[in-house]
């Protein structure tokens, strides 16, 4: 095939992950930008991510995938085929699964999408028999030892995609700021802290006491303004935080579209949160950062930004790193941090800004 040809079919790009993974994928998909400027990109996602990739300005069209739904709703089954069919009209260039393969079930189900989907290329990690599905396998040992955001690129190297050797971005549109930037006037002059108390799993989730705690601290040395940030799943969470601090601060845990999450996050003097998406975020838009890690390995999923913008606390303990989930009879890696070194850190970041 022609390289003309091959610039005149699309891509397809899966990653039906969270938006902490859309985030790190970010320099990855621009890399298929820089070498494939004449196709147009698609991308699968889920649904949890598709708001954020939509303000992407390397993608042409963002598929909805509602993969997570499917936990709570098995109807989804029904509109995930459809979806998958519908995709399956079009025939890609190229398809490459950025993320890593992590189970057999995993390998499995991603090898029946696809095989539902044509491309004249299929590429992604080689791991749990997923290499039988594809024409280009990448490494097992892709994911092992380096950062997430460092293996994606390499998966996108494989698809003709050509680093640039920046980092990692985050975007949002032009009516985000207008919209949003009133929430902020009551706070003018003062340090802006930001807590993300929640996350996807209960045990990446530092005690909501010990975060209040914090929050209570910075309001106390700082005359800091505190916003909380958080999905609908987190209000509860939250709500116990907010109930501690009392009048002026702003709980904007599920009242904020992941779309407008990135524009906040750019306008906090530092944020303070869990393993999560908005880590990922806060490391994008260079906002400093304080993350409590737990059971994952920090050298792999950790911030990919400047290290003097952000600080990881985290307990090396036999255990670790763990993927037990809520299984995990004692949760010691988190409960071991305690406010004190949290605070240190906080201390430390938010003296060289304000």
């Amino acid at each position: 095939m022609s390289t003309a040809a091959s610039e005149s079919k699309p891509i397809l790009i899966v990653l039906i992950a969270g938006i902490g993974d859309m985030v790190l994928a970010s320099k990855a998909i621009r890399a298929l930008r820089r070498g494939h400027p004449g196709s147009r990109i698609h991308l699968l996602t889920s649904t949890e991510a598709a708001p954020l990739a939509r303000s992407c300005p390397y993608l042409d069209q963002v598929h909805s995938f509602p993969i997570r739904e499917l936990r709570t709703d098995k109807g989804s089954l029904l509109e995930m085929a459809k979806i998958a069919m519908n995709l399956r009209q079009t025939a890609f260039g190229v398809i490459l699964n950025l993320y890593r393969v992590s189970s057999l079930a995993g390998a499995f189900k991603m090898g029946i999408l696809f095989s539902l989907l044509r491309g004249d290329r299929k590429i992604g990690h080689d791991r749990y028999g997923f290499g039988r599905f594809l024409s280009e396998g990448v490494s097992a040992g892709t994911f092992t030892g380096r950062h997430v955001a460092e293996a994606m690129l390499e998966i996108a190297g494989q698809a003709g995609g050509l680093p640039d050797g920046e980092g990692i971005e985050v975007f949002w549109n032009a009516d985000i700021p207008v919209k949003w930037e009133g929430f902020f006037g009551p706070f003018q002059g003062r340090p802006i802290v930001g807590i993300h108390p929640g996350g996807d799993r209960a045990n990446r989730r530092w005690a909501q006491d010990r975060f209040a705690s914090v929050a209570e601290a910075m309001v106390g040395r700082y005359n800091a303004a505190v916003v909380l940030v958080g999905g609908r799943a987190e209000v509860p969470i939250a709500a116990r935080i907010a109930a501690r601090i009392g009048p002026g601060l702003l709980d904007l845990t599920g009242k904020t579209p992941v779309e407008a999450l990135p524009y906040l996050v750019s306008r906090m003097d530092l944020l303070i949160t869990n393993d999560s998406g908005p880590m990922h975020i806060a490391a994008a838009t260079k906002t400093p950062l304080v993350a409590l890690f737990g059971p994952e390995d920090p050298g792999l999923f950790g911030p990919y930004t400047d290290p003097g913008l952000y600080r990881v606390i985290h307990k090396d303990l036999p255990c670790r790193p763990c993927r037990d989930d809520e299984r995990c009879p004692s949760p010691s890696c988190l409960d071991l941090i305690t406010v004190d070194e949290v605070l240190a850190a906080c201390m430390d970041l938010l003296s060289r800004r304000i």
